[in-house]
């Protein structure tokens, strides 16, 4: 279970306040709101890299608050594919990219270093990466292959929290849907997924709970309570409009 009791996010200054939640596993949990509302400031405060300005952070009754030695026991973290370039700085394949995180987990846990093949083989597996691209250089895949191959170096630590952030943008429209569909065998592994997300449609049949943030506040409740045009419009603003049945934010429409 993951808990957060008055949490206050931001830097110098709050950005969402008083956010008190309370998550079960398995569930995809949708984190929505405008831009610079705050929703890779909350993940960031999640993974323990940032210290909020108040309130704590708990994970099976562990505070997990600001420390990410302790955020990295239960917290997996996929960043956002727009700002990882690793594969363009200089020539690692698919396989070496996992794979030195699989090392390193290796050694954390005590694990022989013999057994990371088969660890790494079966998080690429898992994520769908065709065998033929294993062994190729990071800059000749597609972006949705290049964002299924950050979740595959998440997987390693087998953390029962997956905090993604937005793992749908600079993907084509069948590369968003096979990502949608893994979101959702996340959650049928029995994890908590904290996604990011812009486009709430194609998520929306794995999703258990919406989490919008706007105006230094939040709402936070299952899909149908929470995507309403009374809510919308209020943390939204001018970047929400309902068109005869239809609602609409941004480019989307739900």
């Amino acid at each position: 279970m993951l808990k957060t009791d008055s949490l206050c996010i931001g830097y110098d200054r709050p950005i969402v306040r008083d956010i008190n939640i309370e998550i079960r596993s398995p569930a995809v949990v949708q984190v929505m709101g405008p831009n610079g509302a705050g929703k890779t400031t909350f993940l960031r405060t999640l993974i323990g890299v940032l210290r909020p300005l108040s309130g704590r952070i708990t994970i099976n009754d562990e505070d997990i608050t600001g420390k990410p030695e302790k955020a990295g026991k239960f917290v997996s973290y996929v960043p956002q594919i727009a700002t990882y370039i690793l594969g363009n700085v200089f020539p690692i394949t698919a396989w070496e990219f996992v794979a030195f995180e699989a090392e390193a987990h290796a050694m954390r846990i005590g694990v022989k270093r013999s057994a990371v093949p088969k660890i790494v083989e079966e998080a690429l597996s898992m994520v769908g990466i065709p065998r033929e691209l294993w062994h190729r250089g990071i800059d000749k895949l597609s972006g949705g292959q290049r964002q299924r191959l950050l979740i595959a170096r998440a997987l390693i630590k087998d953390a029962p929290v997956m905090a993604m952030d937005e793992p749908l943008s600079a993907i084509d429209i069948e590369g968003r849907t096979v990502m949608a569909h893994m979101v959702g065998k996340l959650r049928e592994m029995g994890k908590i997924v904290i996604v990011t997300c812009h486009d709430p449609v194609l998520l929306l049949p794995h999703t258990d709970y919406i989490m919008i943030l706007g105006g230094g506040s939040y709402v936070f409740g299952k899909p149908d309570e929470v995507l309403t045009p009374g809510i919308l419009d209020k943390m939204y603003k001018s970047c929400f409009a309902e068109l005869e049945k239809h609602i609409h934010i941004y480019d989307y429409h739900i």
